[in-house]
């Protein structure tokens, strides 16, 4: 059993190896030859023409370097076992507090980025190929629409791990909550306290949905808050904020160049659609399908981050609230502990400390994405 597993990690290593260099050979041969199939898809005969050329060689080779870049970052990150540690973490982490995989969403988010992309591209691949017959030009757009999808797929792979975040969060908070309704129980019936105590603990650790459902009145004294469960849920507070920086090691890279060439496809296929630049093997139906999935991207990447960080801060609410009722001094000294320690770590999403993804992020976007469809506009003219 050990001699195959160790044939078949070589094995993957080694077709991971593969697909690396072609892919990297691939961003190579679309920068070099970008100009070449951009006349081949335009006539280079007058001025105009030829601006609007160099124009077009702006989104290929950017795609291209985008997609060399973010491939090299994977290969490091693998090399140093970095992607392992994480998967490791998570590992761990679920074996004591077990939730619940959120496949239904993630298989909507994949579902959404092929509809979106991979009928539009291949049909287009087609119309290459029958329209331009240079099969430099569609091997061309076959490596362009292979790149944008690798890129596509390190994005999924940053929702995804981006949503498991959001669902321990979420899951957090309801003990939390929880635990609050018992304090609530615990300060409104004192004497139900006194008759019953010495009784057991509100018990933070989940090991299943069922344990995390709201105390009831008649057995307050059983959830009755401690400083065990507060340390409980501050310890599991802590790892996930912990994953929220490792996260952002992992993917600060590609996101920065994931979400920088999404607005340059859309300044360049959005001044194309306004202006009426066309190539050939284009239409109208192309550029709406292509700036649809580009905003798709973006804002699947910037409001899962979003609401992941927002389930993060409710934590400080819930435990300020609890601190408010009447406790013993050990609890509050543990809730104190635990809502400093989230006022004082930072749990927000960046791209190389370069945009922290938030709801204000898109709104930067757009203004920015609007000064230089502007300036794109006086320079083609």
């Amino acid at each position: 059993m050990f001699k195959f597993n160790a044939f078949d990690g070589r094995c993957r290593q080694r077709l991971e190896a593969l697909f690396s260099l072609i892919l990297i050979t691939g961003c190579l041969f679309n920068i070099v030859l970008s100009p070449y199939c951009m006349c081949a898809m335009e006539s280079c005969h007058n001025q105009v023409t030829a601006v609007l050329v160099q124009v077009n060689t702006v989104l290929p080779r950017t795609l291209a370097v985008v997609c060399l870049v973010s491939r090299v970052k994977t290969m490091l990150h693998n090399a140093s076992g970095a992607f392992r540690k994480y998967e490791y973490r998570t590992r761990e982490y679920k074996t004591c507090f077990p939730d619940e995989v959120g496949s239904v969403f993630v298989a909507f988010i994949v579902s959404v980025y092929a509809v979106t992309i991979l009928p539009t591209n291949a049909y287009r691949v087609y119309m290459i190929h029958r329209d331009v017959r240079d099969h430099t030009v569609t091997a061309f757009f076959v490596l362009m629409y292979a790149q944008n999808l690798c890129t596509c797929s390190s994005e999924i792979h940053y929702v995804a791990r981006c949503f498991g975040l959001y669902r321990r969060f979420c899951l957090i908070n309801e003990d939390v909550f929880a635990l609050k309704s018992a304090t609530v129980v615990a300060n409104r019936y004192p004497s139900v306290l006194l008759q019953s105590a010495g009784g057991r603990g509100y018990n933070g650790c989940r090991r299943s949905r069922k344990t995390s459902a709201a105390p009831r009145v008649s057995s307050s004294a059983e959830t009755r808050p401690t400083a065990n469960n507060v340390e409980l849920l501050r310890m599991r507070h802590q790892c996930v904020r912990e994953a929220v920086g490792d996260l952002n090691d992992l993917y600060g890279v590609q996101l920065l160049l994931s979400l920088c060439v999404l607005c340059v496809m859309t300044v360049i296929d959005g001044y194309g659609e306004i202006f009426g630049v066309y190539t050939l093997a284009q239409s109208q139906v192309f550029l709406y399908a292509w700036l649809t999935h580009y905003l798709f991207r973006f804002c699947t990447i910037v409001l899962t981050t979003h609401f992941t960080t927002k389930q993060a801060y409710r934590t400080k609410t819930l435990t300020t609230d609890i601190n408010n009722r009447h406790l013993d001094t050990s609890t509050k000294e543990e809730l104190n502990l635990f809502s400093n320690q989230i006022i004082h770590h930072s749990m927000e999403f960046t791209t190389c400390d370069f945009f922290t993804l938030n709801a204000h992020f898109i709104t930067s976007t757009i203004a920015a994405v609007t000064t230089y469809f502007i300036v794109l506009l006086q320079y083609v003219h």
